[in-house]
């Protein structure tokens, strides 16, 4: 499994299918725009958990938002 962000506010683009997300040490949202002209909107909160997400758009581009803590985020496909 390969990693495919560890930062907040960086652009990341799974393939389709599951990947893994995972926040520690706060809260964080998980945002997702579907096209490369279009706005981000949120997946999800995630606070100190682990989750798998479902990917069904190709070219789909997410970023983690941080919200609150010192958050440490990370997602793998």
């Amino acid at each position: 499994m390969a990693t495919l962000t560890n930062a907040l506010n960086t652009e990341f683009t799974p393939s389709v299918g599951d990947f893994n997300v995972q926040v520690t040490g706060g809260i964080a949202v998980l945002e997702r725009k579907n096209s490369s002209g279009a706005q981000f909107a949120a997946v999800g909160t995630i606070e100190n958990q682990a989750l798998i997400c479902e990917n069904p758009i190709a070219g789909a581009v997410y970023r983690f938002r941080q919200l609150a803590g010192a958050c440490a985020v990370q997602a793998d496909q």
